[in-house]
């Protein structure tokens, strides 16, 4: 791999983790346009980047973080209730789920559904002024499910769980705040399946672009993370899912 080929990969990997037009998906077609067809070639930096969308969520959201594990223990449990079903999916499914990433067809699929989810629950959304704090398990499940789907390359996270939050009629700051802290557990444990096959790994690694590209995502993903907010706020989700329709599209028809 090329250090301008990690250069963007790790700028993919942090735009598209929190914006709402997944990332999977994403790498899956830079992937197969520089033509990275082995997984061990690219699992250490796949690791670091997402280690770097860990810490984002961190830097960003640190005093909610805080606040919950001290003070908000219903939150805590929705957090977990929602970490489940993705969690069972990935342990039981995993060989099978790695298949999908080579499949870009597949991946054009997801985004077309990914953006015409997200364009419902914008119409459906009507300005509700419930909290997280007064949602219930069932919800919180829902959510834990939409992202359990997103597991498949192509469907974003990010936009099924903010999406299905709108579903739930949460604020909108609600369901950003669900839909970032939900993916903290769901990240370390990706991460963590990859390191079973660090053995397979060549020691002659690039350790110097591998580094620049993690600085490089962690930098992109916090100004992504803030973008993010501000468009779902002022109520442009459906932005994103324009163009997860049109990028659906071409991925189907090019790739």
């Amino acid at each position: 791999m090329s250090f301008w080929e990690i250069i963007v990969l790790s700028i993919i990997q942090g735009v598209a983790e929190f914006l709402p037009i997944s990332s999977s998906g994403h790498l899956v077609i830079a992937q197969h346009l520089f033509g990275l067809t082995n997984p061990e070639s690219n699992l250490l930096l796949i690791v670091l980047l997402h280690l770097a969308s860990l810490i984002a969520i961190f830097i960003c959201f640190y005093d909610e973080i805080i606040d919950i594990i001290t003070n908000n223990f219903k939150v805590l449990f929705l957090i977990i209730v929602g970490t489940i079903p993705a969690g069972l999916i990935g342990f039981f499914f995993a060989g099978y789920i790695e298949q999908l990433f080579t499949r870009p067809f597949l991946v054009g699929i997801g985004l077309m559904l990914t953006g015409l989810y997200m364009l419902l629950s914008e119409l459906h959304w009507r300005g509700s002024p419930t909290s997280l704090e007064r949602a219930t398990i069932k919800q919180a499940l829902w959510v834990g499910i939409a992202q359990a789907v997103a597991i498949i390359p192509g469907i974003s996270r990010s936009g099924l769980t903010l999406a299905t939050g709108l579903f739930n009629d949460w604020e909108k700051q609600a369901a950003i705040k669900f839909s970032f802290l939900l993916a903290i557990p769901v990240i370390a444990g990706a991460s963590l399946l990859k390191l079973k096959d660090f053995s397979k790994l060549s020691v002659s690694f690039q350790p110097i672009p591998i580094l620049v590209g993690f600085i490089i995502c962690l930098g992109v993903s916090l100004l992504s993370i803030s973008f993010l907010v501000r468009m779902v706020r002022r109520g442009h989700l459906s932005y994103f899912a324009w163009y997860c329709l049109l990028a659906g599209l071409a991925t189907i028809i090019f790739v």
